[in-house]
């Protein structure tokens, strides 16, 4: 392989990380030079690799030129987590057989912080590799990784998330029928019920 795909790679992977750690503010232009250089590669393939985030719709294009987060908004924040919750349902209805959840590190661990945030990422990033449908597979991985910055927040403002992330771990991996949907039902209408202090939380 060429060096330049292989740094548009590297670049790919370093700003996305960034991007769902939380570095940049919503609607925040991302500093193209600065950041090829502090990830050693020049400005083409950190190009290369924000082209790519815009189609994942972690960043867009700005006005004149350049990249930015989108702007999230508590109503788009609110959409996102409906959309996710509908999509983990469609994967697992027609996944067969469940994915096994129990042998990840997270399962049943008492977790903290960014812990668990991470944690709740990897199993519905987990769902979504189980999908059959390239587009649900696609679209929950989406999902999931846009949502990835709320979660910082949801530490700041909601609490046993571990208890809860091993529930849905459990109901996830051997729940059958209504039950097991309604316990991830729970889970994401927790969320869009204070979605407002979710948002002001991620928005610090």
């Amino acid at each position: 392989m060429s060096p330049e795909p292989v740094l548009a790679e590297r670049a790919y992977l370093l700003l996305k990380a960034d991007i769902m750690a939380g570095r940049f503010a919503s609607g925040g232009i991302v500093n193209e030079r600065a950041l090829a250089a502090e990830y050693g590669v020049s400005v083409s393939p950190l190009r290369d690799a924000a082209q790519r985030l815009v189609g994942e719709h972690m960043l867009e294009i700005a006005v004149g030129g350049g990249y930015r987060l989108p702007a999230m908004t508590q109503d788009g924040l609110r959409d996102l987590y409906r959309w996710h919750g509908h999509l983990v349902r469609l994967v697992l209805k027609a996944s067969h057989p469940a994915p096994d959840f129990a042998t990840h590190s997270y399962f049943g661990a008492a977790l903290h912080d960014e812990g668990v945030a991470t944690a709740a990422t990897n199993l519905f990033l987990s769902i979504a590799q189980d999908s059959v449908d390239h587009e649900h597979r696609r679209a929950l991985q989406s999902a999931t990784e846009r949502l990835h910055m709320a979660r910082l927040g949801e530490v700041r403002v909601l609490r046993n998330l571990s208890e809860e992330l091993r529930a849905v771990g459990i109901a996830t991996s051997s729940g059958r029928g209504p039950d097991r949907f309604e316990v991830l039902w729970a889970y994401h209408r927790r969320r869009i019920r204070r979605v407002g202090r979710i948002w002001e939380a991620t928005a610090l």
